[in-house]
């Protein structure tokens, strides 16, 4: 094969995986704004309550993405990778499905913090 034509390969192997790299980005998430339930209104708390599901759901989004990120980048690999190297991809992809589920439950306990201030700050106005 003369250098022209491996050049040639080289770029368009190099752009197909530069072109599908959008399509697989998994993008984390913002955190959800989460009022002071102290403060906060009603119409407040329940704003915050949609943005936190929705928040839930994009990670379970992001869960997905970053699993069929990995399953396409060992099915591109010209060679198949030896155990150890999967088990290493494994990890790896093991520690960022426990950082964004612990991330979940932060969220998740952060707004109920805030719902219980806010069922106190209701209780106390009735008293």
């Amino acid at each position: 094969m003369n250098i022209a034509r491996k050049f040639c390969l080289s770029i368009l192997a190099a752009t197909t995986v530069l072109l599908a790299q959008p399509v697989l980005a998994c993008d984390y998430p913002a955190r959800p704004d989460i009022p002071d339930g102290a403060t906060a209104t009603k119409d407040e708390m329940l704003a915050a309550s949609a943005s936190v599901k929705d928040y839930l759901a994009e990670v379970d989004e992001y869960l997905t993405c970053i699993e069929d990120e990995e399953k396409a980048a060992i099915d591109a690999m010209a060679e198949r990778p030896d155990d150890s190297e999967l088990q290493r991809r494994n990890d790896m992809l093991n520690k960022r499905f426990d950082a964004a589920n612990e991330e979940k439950a932060l969220v998740g306990e952060m707004f109920n913090q805030q719902v219980r201030a806010f069922n106190e700050k209701a209780r106390a106005a009735r008293n």
